[in-house]
């Protein structure tokens, strides 16, 4: 009977400190996911360094959602990260700001300037 009760015992604190052990991975993990998305969206770096920058014209549609601005800006690789872009325009408000149309941009630019850029009007189309 002592036998069973120990081994009993043995299992029960066994199980709460696998629990234990379990839960606070877990938290590590999502507090590591959650401060490198953090550092990510305020750390505001550019794709490229200004002196391996590339020039890229990108198409803003009419009746835009910011998901479609940043999958084009990510497809054209002057992003990143698609989450961390809409993150970025929602913080600095630029939310329904950008203004449709033709843009030349660089990835050496960063996520603030290309916000900047696509809510003011340039159209780079030119008539030859």
């Amino acid at each position: 009977m002592e036998g069973r009760k120990l081994a009993g015992t043995v299992l029960s604190v066994s199980c709460r400190t696998l629990v234990f052990v379990l839960i606070v991975m877990l938290l590590y993990l999502c507090g590591r996911t959650m401060f490198n998305f953090g550092k990510a969206v305020f750390a505001e770096e550019a794709v490229a360094s200004a002196d391996n920058a590339v020039e890229v014209e990108v198409i803003i549609p009419r009746d835009y959602t910011t998901s479609q601005v940043a999958q084009i800006l990510k497809d054209n690789g002057l992003i990143n990260n698609t989450n961390v872009f809409k993150a970025q325009v929602i913080l600095a408000e630029y939310s329904k700001k950008f203004i449709p149309g033709t843009y030349k941009l660089n990835n050496a630019m960063k996520p603030s300037e290309i916000m900047s850029a696509l809510s003011t009007r340039q159209d780079t189309k030119s008539e030859d």
